[in-house]
């Protein structure tokens, strides 16, 4: 049985490969134990589609982060947990820089790891011993990114730009249903989910020239970005290593495709 279940974990990799901000949710049955704490570390790759309120002077873009974090849980009662994450995490975002009528300025924003953090709450009701469903909440904060390209415009003035990302969060609620197959977990489920971010971009010719719209060598913009979509839904299988020691892994459909996995240890 476990070789069967580390085979379905490779291929929730390899799936995923091939295909945001978020982090993983695991299944609705804790990892910590009524009145103990379960320790873990993770990787999440994320990527989503993010739409600006300001659609004149801003592009629906792709935000690919990739997240590094360890996850402290609390077993408040029997069958419900709650968790801290903390972590890094890097930005990019495609196409990130404005670049008609302009030359020698890339497209995609990157911006290096950053800390960020991590809230939740989950819980399971077992139907029976080998199903359950349970609820769960988790809300994320990010640190803000920042990034530059330089070029020249049709006019053959040089140009800076700068883009800044500030301090994006997320919010998903959702419900996990469980099948166990053995002390095997494969689970899955429907999640609702706000994501947001302000961008603010700012271009600067070079000395001795104007932007005609403001009569000033440097021009603000500032939108809102949002997630396309709000609904979407997750997949995954924990695996026990050991008593104590489980190997989660997941797949996330949301505006693209995200995955992640993660090691865990209940004391």
């Amino acid at each position: 049985m476990k070789k069967t279940a580390v085979i379905f974990a490779v291929l929730i990799f390899v799936l995923a490969g091939s295909a945001a901000y978020a982090g993983q949710f695991g299944p609705p049955e804790p990892a910590a134990k009524e009145g103990k704490v379960a320790l873990g570390i993770g990787y999440f790759h994320s990527q989503t589609k993010i739409q600006p309120n300001d659609t004149t002077n801003f592009k629906e873009s792709k935000m690919t982060q990739n997240q590094a974090y360890l996850n402290m849980g609390y077993g408040l009662a029997k069958n419900w947990e709650t968790y801290l994450r903390v972590g890094i995490a890097d930005d990019k975002a495609a196409p990130g820089f404005e670049t008609t009528d302009r030359s020698g300025i890339k497209s995609d924003f990157k911006d290096s790891y950053k800390p960020f953090g991590t809230i939740g709450i989950k819980g399971v009701f077992n139907v029976t011993d080998s199903f359950g469903i349970g609820p769960f909440f988790q809300a994320s904060l990010y640190s803000s990114y920042e990034d530059s390209a330089s070029g020249t415009v049709s006019t053959g003035s040089s140009e800076t730009q700068t883009v800044k990302v500030k301090n994006p969060r997320e919010i998903n609620l959702g419900i996990g249903l469980q099948g166990k197959i053995g002390e095997t977990i494969i689970y899955g489920g429907p999640v609702a989910y706000w994501v947001k971010n302000k961008t603010e971009w700012a271009g600067k010719l070079g000395a001795g020239t104007v932007y005609a719209a403001t009569g000033t060598d440097t021009y603000v913009l500032s939108t809102t970005y949002k997630e396309k979509n709000n609904i979407g839904g997750f997949a995954g299988i924990r695996i026990p290593l050991s008593k104590s020691l489980n190997l989660e892994v997941e797949g996330q459909l949301k505006s693209k495709f995200s995955f992640g996995g993660a090691l865990s240890y209940s004391f």
